[in-house]
């Protein structure tokens, strides 16, 4: 009886803890107000150049403009999310498969995917509000860069 007591309060102890866990991220936050997180458990780092910030994760490399960003935070809250608007809590992007998903465009975005020597390889108008996703099977190795709504992310094909 005591066994099966400690099991269950210990099971019980364990989920509380799970959710009560407070989840930590890095918010990049942009001069028009726009604010992106990114889990410390994806081990985001930053590197600085004279121009851009850039953000390498386990899953992603994204690049920012300085002149566009007004400031990055730490915040901690208690949802686990990925890459995501913390206006909206919306994902700005993710990959199913070969397949660069944006599961929420405005119509008359235009998504651009160039080549590391800036050679356009995709440029594509949002005709109505929706998902997409763009395959990047055709793509070869190496270096690209998504550009979407004033941000660029940096897109590694091994």
């Amino acid at each position: 009886m005591k066994r099966k007591f400690s099991i269950i309060l210990l099971s019980f102890l364990c989920m509380t803890m799970t959710a009560q866990e407070a989840k930590t991220h890095l918010v990049v936050i942009a001069k028009d107000g726009t604010r992106v997180a990114y889990q410390l458990a994806h081990h985001p780092k930053l590197t600085f150049s004279a121009t851009d910030l850039e953000i390498k994760t386990d899953l992603l490399e994204i690049s920012y403009p300085l002149a566009n960003m007004a400031r990055f935070e730490y915040e901690t809250e208690n949802s686990a999310t990925s890459l995501r608007d913390i206006s909206t809590g919306e994902p700005i992007c993710h990959f199913v498969g070969e397949s660069l998903v944006f599961p929420y465009l405005e119509a008359n975005n235009t998504v651009f995917i160039y080549t590391s020597v800036g050679q356009t390889v995709l440029s594509r108008t949002i005709q109505s509000a929706g998902e997409y996703a763009f395959p990047l099977s055709n793509l070869g190795t190496g270096v690209y860069m998504v550009q979407v709504n004033g941000l660029t992310y940096k897109i590694v094909r091994k």
